[in-house]
C-alpha cells in the first residue's frame, strides 16, 4: 500500500506539479465535437425552429400576462392582476434560462478545438 502511494504521489510531482500546462494538454486530447457525416444540417435546422419557438412562446406568455395584469385593473380583479403579476416573473426566468442553456450546448458542441 505504502509502494503505490509513494508512485502516486512520485507522478504527482514529476508531471502535474513540475509542468502544468503540458499535463493539462496531455490529458485534454484535444478531440472536436463534430456531428456525424449528413446530420449538421438537420441539427441547424432542429435547433432553429426550437429558437423561433421558444421565443414565439416567451412573447405570447409576456402578451398573455400583461393582459392579465391590465384586464385585472380595469375590472377590480386582484387575483388575474397576481397571476399576471407572475407570469411576467415566470416569462423573464425563462428568457434568462433559456439564455444559458444556449451558452451551454454552444459550449459543448462549439465550433473546433480550443
Amino acid at each position: 500500500m505504502t509502494v503505490v502511494l509513494g508512485v502516486a504521489a512520485m507522478f504527482v510531482v514529476r508531471v502535474v506539479l513540475a509542468d502544468p500546462v503540458s499535463a493539462a494538454r496531455e490529458l485534454d486530447a484535444a478531440v472536436c465535437p463534430e456531428a456525424p457525416p449528413g446530420t449538421q444540417a438537420f441539427a441547424d435546422d432542429v435547433t432553429a425552429w426550437a429558437k423561433w419557438g421558444v421565443l414565439v412562446l416567451l412573447v405570447l406568455g409576456a402578451v398573455v400576462s400583461l393582459g392579465s395584469i391590465l384586464v385585472g385593473r380595469i375590472f377590480s380583479h386582484p387575483h388575474a392582476s397576481r397571476y399576471g403579476a407572475m407570469g411576467v416573473a415566470v416569462v423573464i426566468m425563462v428568457a434568462i434560462t433559456y439564455t444559458v442553456i444556449l451558452v451551454i450546448l454552444d459550449s459543448i458542441t462549439g465550433s473546433g478545438c480550443t
